[in-house]
């Protein structure tokens, strides 16, 4: 059942059986003409570095170490390197952005969907390349200027295919809500609201907010768990907003913290996550990998899966593989571009799963310029980077 098959091929499930996608009714499925996102607008700073480098400033490969006084020099480091490259980050962020690129691809889309970033930069020189990045990728900005704070920033420590990881949250924690009230006929002009997981660390109260705010409107709300340790270590704050979410993404590790379960097979991981939550119409998406993704739905009167589809990525060589940290961000970015237009489910995971293969043969979540995403079918002129 879970053997890897052809790429575009899919397992689909309505009440344990084993269904016809073309005669199943997606009726519950939204179309959405605008999204905003709420999270941390961060720019990667990367460069090729190497071990005794990292020695110095008590790194190592593989790692992700968040920045303090004993290591902010290695940010020196990086921008120091002749080849050093600003690429703009954080999930969300990278989210909008292949969203955008997605949509903004299609010549009949004339400007009938948006995506907007709510969040905080500092005013400097990072502010500018997040403003650029945001503007080349079509994304609607509502960033709040933090003086004398830094904008929020990641030093990535690059040796061949290994990466360090060293993040400095800054002023993204400061978005404040006096900003969000000041802009509230803006922000709830969206259909649909998408909490960034990471962003509930510092700014819960502020989420949940803007959660009950577009609740009460029955508007669209969508989580990302971002996180094992978010799931672990702010559960009751993940708990809260998922409660209230249509729709919750994350990986299934993040799903089996959230189900407080051992390894076991995604069907039953995936039904004891549903069960954690009240009864309400959702939609989990779970990545899994190689082994491509799940969405699904449970029907909490029979305490099953109601719905179950499986979708598997594009098959791609090892030798191919340039940078997995942006995949989880770029498909969930891909899916949406589709779930915006009210595209069947398998259609929002065939463009998330290609758009996700174009970004992990790149450094960082960067679009190739005159890419093709073959599930849509048309070219990209722009070139992302900045």
């Amino acid at each position: 059942m879970y053997q890897t098959t052809p790429y575009n091929t899919f397992n689909r499930y309505r009440n344990e059986m084993l269904v016809d996608s073309s005669n199943v009714n997606d009726s519950f499925h939204p179309r959405l003409g605008r999204i905003i996102a709420i999270g941390n607008p961060i720019v990667d700073i990367l460069a090729e570095t190497d071990k005794e480098t990292l020695q110095r400033f008590k790194l190592i490969f593989g790692g992700t170490f968040f920045a303090n006084d004993s290591n902010m020099g290695f940010f020196d480091e990086l921008e120091s390197k002749p080849q050093v490259t600003y690429i703009p980050g954080g999930s969300i962020q990278n989210t909008l952005r292949v969203a955008s690129w997605c949509l903004n691809m299609e010549k009949q889309n004339e400007n009938k969907f948006y995506v907007t970033m709510l969040g905080a930069i500092g005013q400097d020189n990072y502010q500018q390349k997040i403003m650029k990045a945001l503007e080349l990728s079509g994304v609607k900005p509502l960033l709040q200027p933090i003086p004398n704070i830094s904008t929020s920033r990641c030093g990535v420590g690059i040796c061949q295919k290994e990466r360090c990881l060293l993040p400095h949250i800054k002023a993204s924690n400061c978005l404040t809500d006096e900003f969000v009230k000041e802009h509230e006929d803006e922000i709830f002009n969206n259909d649909a609201l998408l909490i960034e997981g990471y962003f509930l660390q510092e700014r819960y109260d502020l989420c949940k907010y803007l959660c009950n705010m577009f609740k009460r409107a029955k508007k669209m709300i969508i989580l990302t768990l971002s996180a094992v340790f978010m799931v672990q270590s702010h559960r009751e704050k993940i708990m809260e907003i998922a409660q209230n979410s249509d729709m919750v993404v994350g990986n299934l590790e993040e799903f089996e913290a959230f189900a407080e379960v051992q390894r076991t097979d995604p069907q039953t991981t995936i039904a004891k996550a549903h069960e954690k939550l009240s009864p309400k119409e959702r939609l989990f998406v779970v990545t899994d990998g190689a082994n491509g993704v799940y969405v699904t739905k449970y029907d909490y009167n029979k305490k099953g899966l109601d719905y179950f589809l499986q979708s598997f990525p594009n098959k791609l060589k090892n030798e191919d593989i340039c940078d997995l940290n942006g995949a989880g961000d770029a498909f969930l970015g891909g899916f949406l571009s589709q779930y915006m237009k009210g595209a069947s489910l398998e259609q929002c995971c065939k463009v998330g799963n290609d758009a996700s293969y174009i970004i992990i043969k790149n450094v960082g979540c960067t679009f190739p310029k005159n890419k093709i995403i073959k599930s849509i079918g048309v070219e990209n002129n722009s070139l992302i980077k900045i």
